[in-house]
């Protein structure tokens, strides 16, 4: 199956691209540091194939509730770290009990070590509330000031319970290389206030990926080194869109053509939804595959997606080739916060094929209206 034989609306994933993805990475930490660990941020896009392919590589799961978490049991992660506001206590008193890396981020998390058996030997991490310089306001996530300095204390107070580890996620509008500096500075700054000797320093995600003129795998663990290097501990980061977004591809149809106050407008059978849940964006990486050389051209086309929504509009074409019925729009740079955040709007989650081995198989069908009401047990 070639990629013009794909029924759209669908995703392709590339598997090879992937697993360069993650060897590129983790290849990049593991020459400034002896212990890493890269876990892959699973509500970044959940699909069990990009799940799977990132398990046979080594990678641990990144999950931030019980259904994520179940879900990379499930999926047979050896190796998982659980962070998050909103995880569920059985889920927490068995992953810190079977090993995993959690990371407590509320005070409720503290109250429900009472809960680990006294006679045991348990190791948990905290969450460190991280400001950066370009904030316009402030985290919600992690301990700061007087909450910090008590978390370190409650847990430094259990006779079964080690504090192992900080996390210091933060999501950024910059994405820079001055962020994760900033990041390592707070990280050394908590350690020595609080004398804390780790055996993990969890830097969370926010990475850029392959994306023009930004910083790359390599550049972000140099300016970790930098700043961590010398600790002596397991570095842990939990790239998503840096892994995921390259490998996949959406491909839509376009299905009508009609001329609405003298623009053409071009409507295909995907949506704005797939590719674009934020509704944040203004145009994106896109291709024309089926457009001969020489194809006349037309000063404007609005392309628009399927849904009944006005705003439903992909983007704007400038004297571009006319697109007709059929022609395939392929946009790259998908797999990040697409299928994970598709809505149950109108058209339900799009079908999925795999490019492995040099060849292309489905992997997911469309869903259906039965799929739709299997959940509700109808």
């Amino acid at each position: 199956m070639n990629d013009n034989r794909l029924r759209t609306p669908c995703f392709l994933l590339d598997a090879d691209e992937l697993r360069a993805n993650f060897r590129d990475f983790a290849g990049a930490l593991a020459a400034h540091f002896s212990e890493t660990t890269v876990a892959y941020s699973v509500k970044t896009n959940s699909h069990p194939e990009i799940l799977r392919i990132l398990r046979e590589e080594g990678a641990a799961a990144e999950v931030v509730s019980d259904t994520e978490y179940r879900l990379a049991r499930a999926l047979g992660f050896e190796s998982i770290i659980y962070n998050g506001p909103v995880k569920e206590k059985d889920s927490f008193l068995e992953a810190i009990q079977g090993g995993a890396v959690v990371n407590l981020d509320s005070r409720r998390e503290l109250d429900w070590l009472a809960e680990l058996p006294s006679d045991g030997c348990f190791k948990v991490g905290l969450r460190v509330n991280v400001t950066l310089p370009e904030d316009e306001t402030f985290s919600r996530f992690g301990f700061d000031g007087a909450e910090l300095a008590e978390a370190v204390t409650r847990v430094q107070a259990l006779p079964n319970v080690r504090l192992a580890g900080i996390h210091l996620h933060r999501t950024s509008k910059s994405r820079s290389l001055e962020v994760y500096r900033h990041i390592a500075a707070k990280a050394i700054q908590v350690l020595q206030e609080f004398g804390l000797k780790p055996e993990y320093i969890d830097i969370g995600g926010g990475f850029f990926g392959h994306f023009p003129g930004k910083p790359g795998y390599a550049e972000y663990a140099a300016v970790l080194a930098e700043g961590l290097r010398e600790c002596g501990a397991r570095i842990i980061i939990e790239p998503g869109n840096a892994l995921i977004a390259s490998p996949l591809t959406f491909f839509a149809s376009v299905i009508d053509v009609k001329t609405v106050r003298n623009e053409r407008v071009v409507v295909c059978d995907g949506s704005r939804g797939d590719i674009d849940p934020f509704f944040r964006k203004t145009d994106y990486f896109k291709e024309f595959p089926t457009v001969e050389e020489g194809r006349q051209t037309a000063p404007v086309q609005t392309v628009v997606g399927c849904t009944c929504l006005e705003n439903d509009r992909l983007f704007r074409l400038e004297d571009g080739p006319e697109l007709h019925v059929g022609d395939h729009i392929v946009f790259r740079n998908t797999g990040a916060y697409t299928m994970a955040l598709s809505p149950l709007f109108i058209r339900y989650f799009p079908r999925v094929y795999v490019r492995e081995n040099a060849t292309v198989r489905p992997a997911t069908a469309e869903w259906t209206a039965q799929d739709y009401l299997n959940g509700y047990g109808i």
